[in-house]
């Protein structure tokens, strides 16, 4: 489950040293926080296990992606991705150098 808006908690970021205890709590119980200095965002907090299921989501993700372009002869495999970057690399150091 990806936190929702309603799971987080938005605080300046001296609440992380004065109440390290109070947050490491909330966040173990799937709230998310996030601090703020000088009114702008500057980070997030969250439990180790919200971080592990999000990331988790992300690679799945990204994974079946790959698997589909792999599979589709429409799209370029990741060999040959990485192939036509590192030429078009080697053409603009040629052109520049």
């Amino acid at each position: 489950m990806v936190p929702s808006i309603s799971d987080m908690d938005i605080r300046p970021v001296s609440d992380l040293r004065n109440r390290f205890a109070e947050i490491a709590d909330y966040v173990q119980g799937g709230h998310t926080v996030i601090f703020t200095r000088n009114g702008y965002g500057c980070m997030v907090t969250m439990s180790f296990e919200t971080y592990k299921r999000l990331n988790n989501a992300v690679i799945d993700e990204l994974n079946r992606v790959d698997s589909l372009c792999e599979n589709d002869p429409r799209h370029y495999t990741r060999d040959e991705s990485l192939e036509i970057l590192k030429e078009r690399r080697n053409a603009r150091r040629k052109v520049h150098a």
